[in-house]
């Protein structure tokens, strides 16, 4: 079975360099994490931001807890918060979420945390307004989704100076199938946020560095993908959009969107681009990897053991 370790070693080295690899929906956060997830509907929220309760009602289904709010009680939600990080140190994990003036509740909520040292592993606005506030230092990745032509949210919450967080910002413009009202019921969106919660409640940030924060403008008829930011590669003699994106499985869209090239074209030489990564492919593949070699593979005998050694841009349309 050496020869299978082999195989798996090489291919766990593959996923971890691949950006479209990302932790498995539906991983238990495990009994040592605490993950607590504050949602915000917008005005009138209960009869235009139900999408918000059908969002919280899949994360208690993940073995989250999560709750649904009115967005003018950040406060004292904030307080709420800040009381239960306290009384669970290093294991509470606070998350936000907010529809439309819910989206820029969270953002006032996140700022009352940062006063109080409390971290937000993660926020996700869903079309907010656009007089929506920046985004502070303490949220560790922070998502947003809008519709730039929409008059009714339309708001991008940009980093604040200090941010040094995960950042996507996705424009949605295209996707007419939905708008203010409806956005924030889309299987699409939910399909693709939710297990950004459960990788948020599962899996710490990296450490700090270098991170490359993306905005993208998704297709009409392309499916919703969310990443968690970007990193750097080299383009060959001969790449193009197209071949970068099959290099790191992505669609060529994207790649052509974040470096402003033509899909078709030759980039040419000595030219650094940006690809979109997702933050815990590392940590997933990980476990999986683990997982198999306890569970199906046996050292040949008499083999040998094999020792193996553990080995802020802004990119945008």
């Amino acid at each position: 079975m050496r020869r299978a370790a082999v195989a798996l070693l090489t291919l766990m080295a593959i996923a971890i360099g691949s950006p479209s690899q990302a932790a498995p929906a539906g991983s238990d956060p495990g009994p040592d994490v605490e993950p607590r997830v504050y949602i915000f509907r917008g005005d009138l929220g209960i009869f235009f931001s139900t999408g918000m309760d059908l969002l919280a009602a899949e994360l208690n289904q993940q073995g989250l807890t999560a709750g649904v709010y009115n967005w003018e009680n950040w406060k004292a939600l904030a307080d709420d918060a800040i009381a239960f990080y306290r009384a669970h140190p290093g294991r509470a994990r606070i998350m936000l979420a907010g529809h439309s003036r819910g989206g820029d509740g969270l953002i006032a909520m996140a700022w009352r945390l940062q006063s109080a040292h409390v971290p937000v592993a993660l926020a996700v606005a869903v079309d907010a307004t656009r007089v929506v506030g920046k985004v502070p230092p303490n949220v560790e990745r922070f998502i947003n989704f809008y519709q730039s032509n929409n008059m009714l949210g339309g708001g991008a919450a940009q980093p604040s100076r200090n941010f040094h967080g995960e950042y996507v910002t996705v424009n949605l413009a295209d996707h007419i199938e939905m708008t203010h009202v409806t956005i924030d019921k889309m299987p699409a969106l939910h399909q693709a946020i939710v297990p950004k919660f459960i990788e948020a409640a599962r899996y710490r940030p990296p450490p700090p560095g270098q991170r490359i924060m993306i905005e993208y403008r998704v297709p009409a008829g392309a499916p919703i993908e969310v990443w968690d930011g970007g990193m750097q590669v080299a383009a060959g003699a001969d790449d193009t959009a197209d071949t970068v994106a099959r290099r790191y499985g992505v669609p060529a869209w994207i790649v052509a969107q974040l470096n402003n090239v033509p899909a078709d074209e030759r980039i040419g030489t000595n030219r650094t681009l940006v690809v979109p990564r997702m933050a815990t492919a590392s940590a997933a593949w990980a476990d999986t990897f683990v997982s198999l070699l306890l569970t199906g593979i046996k050292p040949d005998p008499g083999a040998e053991s094999d020792q193996t050694e553990p080995g802020t841009k802004m990119s945008q349309r």
